[in-house]
């Protein structure tokens, strides 16, 4: 049966225009008024003020106009859309004139959620989410229903498709137990350390350069680049630990249970079959402290930060391996990841010949400063040799890199859509390769590459599968 979406919709539309609605407000406004002459002006300053208005009246007299006009249009696409869903597909259809019906086989459906966000909250309503097989794709137009009727709807898809039922009321019983200490230790440990170290070089060069010019002037430019780059690091720490404040994670048979977030809560029921991968992550603060954060890649969701499928926030090895044992037993696995033989190490070396290069033909224009370079690329040419590992069995492959943060991937071989070996530059010489992954994901993460290795050893790799 057809049904439409909860009309609380029209406001939710009507909220995320509002600053487009302001903006061409004002912008009709400040355009008549340039385009009349100066007695035409002086004559509607005196009209407006003989109506009790002035320009900022007049402006909010054009927003709310434009307010009635768009609440217009909002209910008439809400009238015109309808929701529906037989034992095959979900059907959404919009329009009148223009009608587009989208279908969605339920054959192609991954996971379906519900997220509310704070309005939705207070209004007591819910936003279907559906994310599909296929990889990255996600259905993202709104689908608005009560709370009551949003679950009902998950669950008869859910139970249409074969998928377990899980009962969104119930409270989650988190494996591992957070609290905002814990929460503000995730903000503290995802820190990406290097950016900082940029953003800070960038602008101690901005104020040298101003604070050349000894006028006040100078002071408040200096000050400037300083809130530019503040301003978004504190932003991302608030929007962080709003967004996975209460974080909570469970297994309950053959789904892991997710549920997180203040403003916007996010609560997932994720089928382990839909598990592509596993990352296990570590900035570089995270390894001096023994902190480990776990990632699944999967179909659907991911794609944006707000929705990154983790589940788990930074905790210690003891906690990790909790995790592992009980929410991804699949997973578990005692293979040993090892680094290759030297030979890997001279292509490393021999890899970055170029910048060697550069800093001996720099030598005389520098006063031998250039020479740094050299220690520097070598350092960095051991740092990956002893950081890219790999391993694996007949079952599991475990690829592991990063100099400064580090990211060890888990990737069963029945998840893998394309696996192949690709040789680089100098790559013939010392008869290596590296290791390339695909497996269906967010289009953002379905990807992995090793580092280098002897080309017999991802020969080995390849067999198997």
């Amino acid at each position: 049966m057809k049904t439409r979406l909860h009309p609380s919709i029209i406001l939710e539309n009507l909220f995320s225009s509002l600053i487009f609605i302001v903006f061409i407000g004002y912008y009709i406004i400040m355009q008549m008024l340039g385009d009349l002459s100066e007695n035409n002006i002086e004559n509607t300053a005196q009209t407006l003020l003989s109506l009790g208005l002035g320009i900022y009246g007049l402006i909010i007299l054009t927003i709310i106009i434009l307010l009635i006009i768009f609440t217009i249009y909002f209910w008439i696409k809400w009238k015109n859309t309808y929701f529906s869903f037989n034992d095959d597909s979900v059907i959404i259809e919009k329009g009148k004139l223009f009608k587009k019906i989208t279908t969605i086989h339920l054959k192609d459906i991954a996971t379906i959620n519900i997220k509310r966000n704070i309005l939705e909250k207070i209004l007591g309503t819910s936003n279907i989410k559906i994310d599909l097989n296929t990889t990255g794709e996600t259905y993202n137009g709104k689908l608005i229903f009560k709370e009551n009727k949003a679950i009902e709807i998950k669950n008869e898809i859910l139970s249409k498709t074969g998928k377990e039922i899980i009962n969104e009321t119930e409270e989650i019983e988190s494996t591992v137990k957070y609290d905002n200490f814990d929460v503000l230790k995730h903000l503290f440990l995802s820190i990406n350390i290097v950016s900082i170290i940029i953003l800070v070089i960038i602008y101690l060069i901005i104020l040298i350069l101003i604070m050349e010019d000894s006028k006040p002037i100078g002071i408040v430019f200096g000050i400037l680049p300083l809130l530019i780059i503040v301003f978004p690091l504190v932003w991302s720490f608030i929007k962080t630990f709003l967004g996975y404040y209460n974080f909570k994670c469970s297994r309950e048979n053959n789904n892991i249970k997710l549920s997180y977030g203040a403003l916007t809560t996010y609560k997932y029921s994720l089928p382990i079959k839909k598990i592509n991968a596993v990352i296990i992550h570590q900035t570089l603060q995270a390894r001096i402290l023994g902190y480990y954060l776990i990632e699944v890649v999967n179909a659907g969701i991911g794609e944006n930060e707000e929705e990154k499928t983790i589940i788990s926030l930074y905790v210690k090895e003891n906690e990790k391996n909790i995790i592992m044992n009980e929410i991804l037993p699949e997973y578990k696995n005692e293979i040993e990841i090892k680094k290759d033989n030297k030979d890997t190490l001279k292509h490393y070396i021999t890899a970055k010949i170029f910048w060697i290069i550069i800093s001996i033909i720099l030598m005389p224009f520098t006063n031998y400063i250039s020479l740094i370079l050299i220690p520097l690329v070598l350092l960095i040419a051991l740092l990956q040799y002893n950081t890219n590992k790999i391993g694996n069995n007949n079952n599991i492959i475990i690829i592991s890199k990063g100099i400064i943060n580090k990211k060890t991937t888990i990737i069963k071989y029945s998840n893998i859509e394309l696996i192949q070996s690709k040789q680089k530059l100098f790559s013939h010489f010392f008869k290596t390769k590296t290791l390339q992954i695909n497996v269906v994901g967010p289009m953002a993460n379905n990807s992995f590459i090793s580092g280098l290795f002897k080309q017999q050893t991802i020969e080995n790799i390849i067999n198997i599968y």
